[in-house]
């Protein structure tokens, strides 16, 4: 059946609901519809009643998602009209806190945040274990050729992040943790704790006792650090391999080629760990934040790690 007047379908959404009545209603007037021309436009009145006769691009998504173990309280189901302010609560389960936000949030560190639904938005909320994080003696125990830091703890102001794998002799099971142990008494270097791929925390030299992990390097225009971070810096290395080209002057080229795709880059299991670890050091030494700096950051000439494939988020 044709329906020449009635237009109904392509009016501007701008009007609302009360304008597409008033134009059904003009509609019907004008041209006398029998019977049937009636049922049907009463008909697509109730489908635009029933379906909001939104248009596309009038309401955004908000995608959330947690890190941890705890949930996010939410308005609505997850779309809203362009420019809403939506709450945001994140809530933990028992056993564990409330850590941050990724995201463009009002407030990251708040618990309770708001965000601006101005286009599609996507946020996370971490949550760790309150407790201190658990801690594994390395394999082998402790590493007993280092040297107690000149203050003991007083000394330790920085946190740098390394990555280390086997890669150079194993490249197809470069993350065997009594390897990494053989690294470090092969080249006499070592550090504090290293995070492997499940997450497992594994502690090689105590906090107050220095880890040769930093070498030469320089950081802040600060002479005291300069080729001498190993003294106040904390060093953690988790288990990872960079991309191809940062490996390239770090392996031979046979066993860059043989590195599973997998097998670089980091885990979210680690990235949890690490998380939870670095909470527990920056409030134990009270180190800031901006204080917590990668081996590239220190010798950006020389080292890569823990490279692009890290996520700082």
């Amino acid at each position: 059946m044709y329906l020449p007047r009635i237009t109904i379908l392509t009016i501007a959404p701008s009007k609302g609901r009360p304008s597409i009545q008033a134009e059904i209603n003009a509609k019907l007037g004008e041209s006398g519809m029998d019977m049937k021309k009636l049922l049907l436009a009463l008909f697509i009145l109730s489908m635009i009643s029933l379906t909001g006769c939104k248009p596309e691009g009038d309401t955004v998504t908000l995608t959330t998602q947690t890190q941890g173990r705890g949930v996010i309280h939410r308005d609505g189901s997850g779309s809203f009209p362009r420019g809403t302010l939506v709450d945001l609560e994140a809530v933990p389960d028992a056993g564990w806190r409330f850590l941050r936000w990724e995201g463009p949030v009002t407030e990251p560190f708040l618990s309770e945040t708001t965000i601006l639904m101005d286009r599609r938005k996507s946020v996370r909320a971490f949550f760790v274990p309150n407790s201190e994080p658990a801690i594994t003696s390395a394999p082998g125990g402790f590493i007993t050729w280092t040297e107690r830091r000149t203050q003991g703890e007083a000394d330790i102001e920085y946190i740098m992040l390394h990555a280390i794998s086997d890669a150079a002799k194993n490249p197809r099971n470069p993350y065997n943790i009594m390897r990494i142990r053989d690294i470090f008494e092969s080249y006499r270097v070592e550090a504090h704790y290293v995070i492997e791929r499940e997450g497992t925390i594994y502690q090689f030299v105590p906090d107050d006792h220095i880890a040769r992990h930093a070498g030469i390097g320089s950081w802040n225009n600060d002479p005291k650090l300069t080729n001498a971070m190993n003294r106040y810096a904390i060093g953690i290395e988790l288990l990872g391999i960079g991309t191809r080209a940062e490996m390239k002057d770090v392996i031979d080229n046979l066993a860059n080629m043989q590195i599973k795709t997998a097998d670089r880059g980091y885990t979210e299991e680690q990235y949890l760990a690490l998380e939870h670890l670095l909470q527990y050091l920056t409030e134990r030494y009270g180190i800031p934040r901006e204080n917590i700096i990668t081996h590239k950051d220190y010798d950006p000439g020389r080292k890569w790690d823990p490279g692009e494939l890290f996520d700082w988020n």
